[in-house]
């Protein structure tokens, strides 16, 4: 439980609800996102970019589900890309051994190492980065395959590069700009790299060139529009968020004003029935300890000061009373003109009392003028002290702070009544 450094502390704060699950952002710190999120609507995401704040956000609250997603889609390639071996056997005889060693002892085994890495977790960037490298290099493998190959079947097999096309831009969909480097990667190294010492007709090999690329303009266009869609997507999520923590914080506000003294921005009474129905719930509570406290001759000072001097006067007695209580559950509340009331959960009467006398002889040791006070040249409280159970109904406690104030008052003001 925890008390505002400010004056406005309610009981709001003395018995807080959890707002958020972990690592959620809070709903003020969602409402504080709405000029990040105008500023992208205004830029648009024709580049697939949020602005840097909302960037950091998406991959934070998507980065798990993505890391399952890559895990998921690495099982699949593992087991494929080695069901391959048939193939080769029947359609690269010559080099199968070095077919099978590519396979699994080089790409396999880099694939299980990133997949153990996205496990442990690893920042966005590298996380894209390695994907597509993994990408990148297994279709590399197939390239360095069939340039090696003299089998005469192995003409048939160039459009098994097109699978690696499909696997990044469409499967595990690689970050569009990870997705077209890569696709133009794999393109440019399958046309430059020679192809086998078989009879491999120019014109079959510019076919294949063009098919391949073809591939990679469809599935990049693929690529895109899913992103866009997931992208704009998490927006259309964020901003309905955000617009629900404005609303949520603004009626918090509300709440807030509503429960506090527009003068001394400490609690009113309204919040001080509602501290008391709080204590009343809590077990750990079963008694309190109430201090009733007024201003000594408060109208005269208003008559000799003023009127803005009076609520000065007012806002430095409860800044003072807050700004002296020592725990965190402990409630000042302003319940009339130049009345205060301070709540002490579990208390003893005794250490109400002394808590009492220690307030009032803070307030006057503040040394306020007050020229008109028959009993001191400054600003002067009478108390009184009252404790009960909880059993009893909490406000006979409040009364009999009431009655031992009236107490006070009859012996001559400045002084704590029990």
């Amino acid at each position: 439980m925890t008390r505002l450094d400010g004056p406005a502390a309610t009981a709001d704060d003395a018995f807080p609800t959890q707002e958020n699950d972990a690592g959620q952002l809070s709903d003020k710190e969602l409402a504080r996102l709405g000029p990040a999120i105008d500023d992208t609507l205004a830029r648009g995401l024709s580049w697939l970019r949020f602005s840097p704040a909302l960037e950091t956000l998406f991959e934070l609250e998507t980065s798990a589900a993505r890391a399952r997603q890559l895990i998921m889609g690495g099982w699949l390639a593992v087991i494929l890309y080695n069901a391959f071996l048939f193939t080769d056997y029947l359609m690269l005889p010559d080099i199968f051994e070095t077919a099978a060693l590519i396979r699994v002892a080089v790409i396999t085994p880099l694939t299980l190492l990133f997949m153990a890495a996205l496990k442990w977790g690893v920042r966005p960037l590298t996380r894209e980065a390695l994907e597509a490298l993994i990408i990148l290099v297994s279709a590399s493998s197939l390239i360095v395959l069939l340039s090696l190959s003299e089998a005469p079947s192995s003409t048939y097999y160039h459009s098994g590069l097109a699978l690696f096309i499909i696997y990044g831009n469409v499967v595990v969909r690689l970050r569009f700009w990870y997705a077209l480097a890569t696709s133009l990667a794999i393109v440019a190294l399958y046309t430059a790299v020679p192809g086998s010492v078989v009879n491999f007709p120019p014109n079959v090999r510019l076919v294949n060139v063009i098919t391949v690329g073809s591939c990679a303009a469809f599935t990049l266009f693929a690529n895109y529009a899913l992103e866009y869609d997931l992208r704009r997507s998490y927006l259309d999520s964020l901003c309905e968020r955000v617009r629900r923590a404005k609303l949520s914080v603004s009626n918090r506000e509300l709440t807030r004003l509503s429960h506090s003294d527009p003068l001394t921005g400490i609690a009113n009474r309204r919040e001080l029935d509602r501290y008391l129905r709080d204590l009343q719930q809590s077990p750990q509570y079963p008694a309190v300890a109430a201090i009733a406290f007024d201003i000594d001759y408060f109208k005269a000072y208003n008559d000799l000061y003023g009127h803005p001097a009076g609520d000065h006067c007012l806002a430095q007695v409860a800044l003072i009373l807050h700004g002296r209580l020592a725990r965190n559950i402990d409630l000042v509340a302003r319940t009339g003109g130049e009345e205060f009331v301070v709540l002490l959960p579990g208390a003893s009467q005794t250490a109400a009392l002394v808590i009492a006398d220690g307030l009032r002889q803070a307030i006057e040791d503040a040394a306020i003028p007050h020229a008109a006070s028959p009993v001191a040249s400054v600003v002067t409280l009478s108390a009184g002290v009252a404790q009960g159970s909880f059993k009893n109904a909490p406000h006979a406690v409040l009364a009999g702070a009431d009655a031992a104030l009236y107490r006070a008052k009859l012996a001559g003001r400045n002084r704590t009544s029990d």
